[in-house]
């Protein structure tokens, strides 16, 4: 078995790699199509594209309806209100560059930027990586994100991939003392995902340990100005700032301590794939827990501490759906499994592991079948 050999030096090998492996998952996809029983509904939303349908599942829907349509919110039902908005707001945009708004054109548009964004959060990983661990483990981060178990998720037409290109830069820019650049990107990542506003702790770690002058902290308030910016947005629109958390509480997501949400999964019958008490979800859980603890031995604070937050968040919302995607949003972990991926036994148990994960995942959520 063969992966591609990433230069640190060479964004054109990244990009190969990138391409390379968004293939293999297409095809597996596709075959998926031909052979697995298709799940109902299977959220087709460009049915006569097949390549390009199977890129766009559940999540999908909603992001491409604020894209067309803007936000709605119906009480009591599932709304697009969950979502935050920079994501779809750049397909709007490109929208009005190729003068379309069809399904199919705002679909291609969604999986274009996806793949776009997962081609800059790979090469400010390369730099962030090289620079503080090596070009060995740059090397193996970039490519244990490309056949991550969730990998799809970074392509499909999901928010996944710019919140991870907007976090990346916010760290990258943020250990290199370019306060303002790492402000703005990391309110770019509060306004694509629910989390973003975190990075503010980190930013402000990497502050203490480098003693900026005064009109540095300033930056940090560019952080919250991005979720802040959404709930203002929300509160103009439906006169209700708080709507976001609303709108997720139809998935049921609202505060809960992780303890008790963990001794649920105890108390009921488990399934390997659903909606609540999946065997996937714990099992993330529980390595990524047992990760962000080695992470503060292993990792810098600044990168131990948006892991930790970051996982305490998700695991406070009472359900653990989609941890296993959620988890590509927290990329301490693949650096901190890039680093161990020194260890030769262990670097090639996580690719074999990983890899099969992630065809099995995209043939589930190819053919319709909820996934993470």
């Amino acid at each position: 078995m063969r992966f591609p050999s990433v230069d640190m030096s060479d964004p054109r090998s990244i990009l190969a790699a990138l391409v390379g492996t968004r293939v293999m998952l297409t095809l597996v996809g596709l075959v998926s199509l031909a052979v697995m029983p298709r799940a109902v509904p299977t959220f087709d939303l460009v049915p006569d594209t097949p390549w390009l349908s199977l890129w766009s599942r559940y999540d999908s829907q909603y992001y491409l309806e604020i894209a067309r349509d803007g936000y709605s919110f119906s009480p009591g039902r599932y709304s697009n209100a969950a979502f935050f908005p920079l994501y779809s707001l750049l397909i709007k945009l490109g929208s009005f560059v190729v003068g379309r708004s069809d399904p199919h054109a705002l679909t291609f548009l969604g999986f274009v930027i996806s793949n776009v964004c997962l081609f800059v959060a790979l090469l400010y990983l390369a730099a962030l990586v090289t620079r503080d661990f090596g070009v060995g483990a740059a090397r193996r981060a970039v490519v244990y994100t490309l056949v991550f178990p969730t990998t799809l998720f970074l392509s499909a037409v999901y928010a996944e991939s710019l919140f991870l290109a907007t976090a990346i830069a916010s760290f990258y820019h943020a250990r290199r003392g370019e306060w303002y650049r790492a402000g703005l990107a990391g309110g770019l990542a509060a306004l694509t995902r629910p989390f973003g506003f975190l990075l503010i702790l980190p930013i402000a770690i990497e502050m203490w340990r480098q003693r900026p002058g005064i009109r540095a902290f300033p930056a940090l308030g560019l952080v919250p100005a991005g979720t802040a910016t959404f709930l203002a947005y929300l509160w103009w629109r439906f006169n209700d700032p708080l709507l976001y958390v609303k709108a997720n509480n139809v998935w049921g997501r609202e505060f809960a301590w992780p303890w008790d949400t963990f001794l649920g999964f105890l108390r009921e019958p488990l399934v390997v794939f659903g909606w609540t008490r999946s065997v996937f979800d714990l099992a993330f859980v529980v390595a990524m827990t047992v990760l962000a603890v080695v992470a503060w031995r292993r990792l810098p604070a600044s990168y131990a501490a948006f892991l930790t937050v970051g996982l305490l968040f998700t695991l406070s919302t009472g359900v653990w759906i989609s941890t296993p995607r959620h988890a590509l949003a927290l990329f301490p972990l693949t650096i901190l499994l890039a680093v161990w991926g020194e260890r030769r036994a262990f670097h090639w148990v996580w690719l074999v592991l990983s890899v099969t994960l992630a065809l099995g995942f995209m043939a589930r959520f190819a053919s319709g079948h909820w996934t993470a």
